[in-house]
């Protein structure tokens, strides 16, 4: 039986990715080693003749290993219930899920499947009982760890709140030296600015307005992390609301509704803080309670975008006549200021039912979905022609250059005379300098083809998953649904008068929002919508 293998590597941060065996090309060359180790033992066992072929690499970038909803992961498990892969490789067991109840879901699936699950560090294979056993406990030990850290960290936090200590990161005002704040002078003029201003202007608004207009900025440092300048932006409603309820800079700490007396300096007077807080819950409309919040659940959220100005769309609900609504808003708008997006709301249900019926609707048209597929891989399959003829100029090249160094060895070895030794040591150097980095250039070309080949859409994998959708979108839950569609929407644009829905990764260009002759609307699905009168739309609301 032939392995189709499927790789799955995973970071959760740019520092991981510097450590060894911590980055994503590494882990993947460390799987791919593995298996070419794998055909040549197969190739002289008669009894197990099995091909060890890598269908595709699962790349996961930036995401933590808590929870399952990973893009790569369920791209893999996509693909695993489609049949492309019976045999899943990782360098380690917490790169698949540092969660035991999650890997029993896991396992459960690749067993099902006839999945076996190979992990190099820890030398399992779960072909076999001995491995899956050894899995298993592995597993507990990795949860209890991870739990045990967690606990502890937990602990050190209440312990540096009870202190006096700062728990968080960079703080408009502060400088954090040794993870201790330290009042920076010309910052703690800006909060307290912001404090009376907010006083004189009574708008949280008016004093985004009045800072940007006047050159005032968010706090600008170093990351750590990143050695990278952040900050240094322009304010926005959020930002400033957050600092005037900050009870930081009464020279206090907070640890889970908690106040403790802090080590720092306060840089504002209690009498000040105490009547713009006054003046902030005044003016802050009543907050729906908790259970009410929760009874839409946003399925478009993280993939809704306006299509005026390309920023997300975020979660919006007010009370009315007839109880709760639900809406989507520019992101950019909501922020206000002169800067801000014209565009305003959309009725949550409404455009979330012409989305799911779309979807639906295409999921039962095969020719409709083949079409999408051979215009989103078009520009693939060009890339890859092209480096495949790079990747045979390269060994063209190399062929000659072997023949040489076959030839002076073989020279070599019979002891044949040479008129100059210096010489031909020299040209034997030359030309393994040559076949060195042409080897290298290979090398390199044959990354960048399987880098492409991720990137082509699998007509039976983009059925399957319309198909899965259609047959679930009648029973499926809200919630259910809203974890459904990254498997298979990329984004989807949103304006007045058009809803554009792209499918997997395929991009809209700079400059090319939803309009009914668009370039790529093979790749895309555009539709028309004119919602109801009454919806809260456009400039001006």
């Amino acid at each position: 039986m032939d392995k189709l293998c499927g790789l799955y590597v995973r970071v959760s941060t740019e520092r991981q990715s510097e450590i060894k065996d911590g980055s994503l090309d590494t882990q993947t060359d460390r799987l791919k080693q593995y298996i070419s180790f794998r055909k040549k033992s197969t190739q002289s066992d008669i009894k197990h003749q099995d091909k060890w072929k890598i269908s595709e690499v699962y790349r996961e970038e930036g995401k933590s290993g808590k929870n399952t909803e990973r893009p790569a992961l369920q791209k893999l498990l996509s693909d695993i219930k489609s049949g492309l892969i019976n045999t899943v490789l990782c360098t380690k067991i917490d790169r698949i899920t540092r969660s035991l109840v999650d890997f029993y879901k896991l396992n459960e699936i690749f067993t099902k499947h006839n999945v076996d699950f190979i992990s190099l560090e820890e030398n399992f294979d779960t072909s076999t009982p001995m491995g899956k056993a050894m899995l298993k406990m592995t597993l507990v030990w990795a949860e209890l760890e991870r739990e045990q850290t967690s606990a502890r960290t937990k602990e050190k936090m209440l312990w540096r709140a009870q202190q006096g200590l700062w728990n968080g990161g960079q703080i408009l005002g502060y400088d954090l030296i040794d993870k201790k704040l330290a009042v920076n002078k010309n910052e703690a003029k800006l909060v307290n600015l912001m404090f009376n201003k907010y006083l004189e202007l009574g708008s949280v608004l008016k004093v985004v307005e009045h800072l940007n207009e006047h050159g005032y900025r968010t706090k600008e440092y170093i990351s750590r992390r990143r050695n990278a300048k952040r900050g240094g932006n322009k304010f926005f409603n959020q930002y400033i609301s957050h600092v005037l309820k900050n009870r930081i800079y009464l020279g206090q700490v907070w640890h889970h509704d908690k106040v403790y007396p802090g080590q720092h300096k306060p840089i504002v007077n209690e009498k000040l803080w105490n009547e713009a807080n006054r003046v902030l819950k005044v003016q802050t409309p009543r907050r729906i309670s908790p259970k009410r919040e929760v009874k839409h659940t946003f399925i478009l959220q993280g993939l809704l975008r306006c299509g005026w100005c390309g920023n997300y769309m975020s979660t919006k609900y007010s009370t009315g006549k007839k109880g709760l609504h639900y809406y989507y808003q520019c992101t950019k708008n909501a922020h206000g200021g002169k800067s801000a997006c014209d565009m305003r709301y959309v009725p949550a249900a409404e455009l979330e039912k012409v989305v799911l019926d779309k979807l639906k609707q295409m999921s039962v048209d095969k020719k409709r979905i083949q079409n999408i597929v051979n215009e989103a891989n078009k520009d693939t399959e060009s890339t890859l022609t092209s480096l495949r003829k790079d990747r045979k100029i390269q060994e063209n090249k190399l062929a000659p250059i072997k023949n040489a160094i076959k030839n002076i060895i073989g020279n070599m070895a019979k002891e044949e005379r040479l008129k100059d030794s210096k010489s031909v040591s020299e040209e034997l150097n030359r030309l393994e300098l040559q076949r060195e980095q042409i080897e290298k250039d290979i090398q390199n070309i044959d990354f960048e083809i399987n880098q492409v080949k991720q990137q082509v859409l699998s007509a039976k994998v983009m059925y399957d998953s319309l198909t899965k959708f259609s047959q679930i979108y009648e029973a499926a839950t809200p919630q259910e649904l809203k974890e459904l569609l990254p498997c298979f929407v990329e984004k989807v644009t949103w304006t007045p008068s058009e809803i554009e829905i792209a499918l997997f990764e395929q991009e809209v260009q700079k400059g090319q929002f939803p309009s009914s002759n668009h370039s790529n609307a093979g790749a895309l699905e555009v539709v028309n919508w004119l919602p109801r009168e009454d919806s809260n739309l456009g400039p001006g609301g």
